[in-house]
């Protein structure tokens, strides 16, 4: 954050079942967990308001979303169970995204 880069963070959307019986458990297959890669620009100040835009990025699959808000505005290749995880992780995360997002420095990478 301090050197002006875009933040990088992975987020693991997949939920854990957890089985109810052992019968169950030895033929559950096991939870899937893909790893999303997820981008943060700086702060953006527009028409009197300030949000950042959030990138989520899974092999070809992308998500754009911002915050606050907590809104995924385009995407493809995510399903819309999976979206609504991404809008649920941005609006939990809120905070932590905007207090990164003040932290980058974009002016700081063009002189590198």
């Amino acid at each position: 954050m301090d050197d002006g880069k875009v933040i990088l963070k992975k987020v693991v959307i997949a939920d854990v079942e957890e089985p109810n019986t052992a019968a169950q458990e030895k033929t559950a297959p096991p939870a899937l967990s893909e790893d999303i890669k997820m981008l943060v620009t700086s702060m953006i100040h527009k028409d009197g308001g300030a949000f950042a835009r959030v990138s989520f990025l899974r092999d070809s699959d992308w998500a754009e979303g911002i915050v606050p808000g907590g809104r995924i505005e385009k995407s493809e290749g995510f399903s819309g169970e999976e979206i609504e995880k991404l809008e649920a992780y941005l609006a939990g995360e809120q905070e932590m995204i905007l207090r990164e997002a003040k932290g980058v420095n974009p002016i700081r990478n063009l002189f590198r």
